[in-house]
């Protein structure tokens, strides 16, 4: 009993070190950048240009991920963001909803967790939404 009750504070006391991880300055991000060098960057690119290693072998190239805000009326679209690398908002380019390459990872993360616990929020849950706002928050520092 005592063990499990460790085990809760400290994936809880994670889960709070990497939400505030998501409130820092990219240079300051490393989940965020880590999230995106690990899972983005093959398609999009190291800058988050469009320009990744694996673009030239799709059917259309990716777009940059610095433009995001500019394409939104100067506002980050950090909703949108969220919902497309959680799997939650289709992009044609991603193919099915999670996204070939890696996005599906976030969802069965969170699957998995929620089985674990029958559906309560768990820490597991909650990191796997702390790197996805961490990956959002490190995106909306890339805008130009």
């Amino acid at each position: 009993m005592k063990i499990r009750f460790v085990t809760t504070r400290m994936a809880g006391f994670a889960a709070l070190t990497l939400f505030a991880a998501t409130i820092a300055p990219a240079a300051e991000n490393p989940l965020g950048e880590r999230e995106y060098q690990t899972r983005c960057a093959m398609c999009h690119g190291v800058a988050a240009r469009g320009d990744g290693w694996l673009a030239e072998y799709l059917l259309q190239r990716p777009p940059s991920l610095r433009q995001l805000k500019k394409n939104n009326g100067g506002v980050f679209p950090f909703a949108s963001v969220n919902q497309v690398i959680d799997g939650r908002k289709a992009v044609k380019l991603h193919g099915p909803r999670g996204m070939p390459v890696w996005g599906t990872v976030y969802s069965m993360e969170q699957q998995m967790a929620n089985e674990a616990r029958s559906g309560v929020s768990s820490a597991d849950e909650q990191l796997v939404r702390a790197k996805i706002r961490a990956l959002t928050n490190y995106l909306s520092q890339l805008q130009e």
